[in-house]
């Protein structure tokens, strides 16, 4: 079986539904109906042209401390359940964070995530963010109940104080 990670600036219907459309609420915050902003690339292991785990990206600019900060945002970070378990999602988070340090220019990865992710992401070299982090919905700002972490991609150090983000989450 041939596992390979896959580059792309938009997902087919079918990679979709197969990445998202094998169960119920399976980001465990779809029942509090927040709007998210789409992913500008994609990241997709597959195994023999099936797609198994998909990592999304971003460019945006935030502010964390009233300095301007650019992040690659990651997102819609999943893996299908038969392949859970076997770490493709970790390959493609590594080639997102190379994309988007090199490619994309960003200070830093950013993201957005479960309390119960932390851990996860942890593991990998993100940082957990303890100041408030705030967010836009359609009735207007919120401050995030998830958790935030960063991930250097320089020597700059995330600058502390409150994380603003001018548009939704990612």
């Amino acid at each position: 079986m041939s596992v390979e990670i896959r580059f792309a600036d938009h997902l087919s219907d079918e990679e979709r539904q197969t990445l998202f459309g094998w169960g119920e609420n399976i980001f465990g915050v779809e029942d509090a109906h927040y709007r998210w902003r789409p992913k500008d690339y994609h990241f997709i292991t597959e195994e023999d042209g099936r797609a198994l785990s998909h990592v999304g990206v971003l460019k945006t600019s935030v502010k964390a401390g009233g300095q301007e900060v650019t992040v690659g945002g990651i997102g819609g970070v999943v893996t299908v359940p038969e392949a859970q378990g076997r770490r493709h999602v970790h390959a493609a988070m590594r080639r997102a964070v190379v994309f988007l340090c090199d490619e994309l220019g960003a200070e830093f990865g950013m993201l957005f995530c479960l309390q119960r992710l932390v851990p996860f992401y942890a593991r990998q070299g993100w940082r957990l963010v303890e100041e408030e982090a705030e967010f836009e919905q359609p009735a207007g700002k919120v401050i995030s109940p998830f958790s935030v972490m960063v991930l250097p991609c320089g020597g700059r150090v995330w600058p502390a104080g409150k994380v603003e983000v001018a548009g939704f989450p990612w």
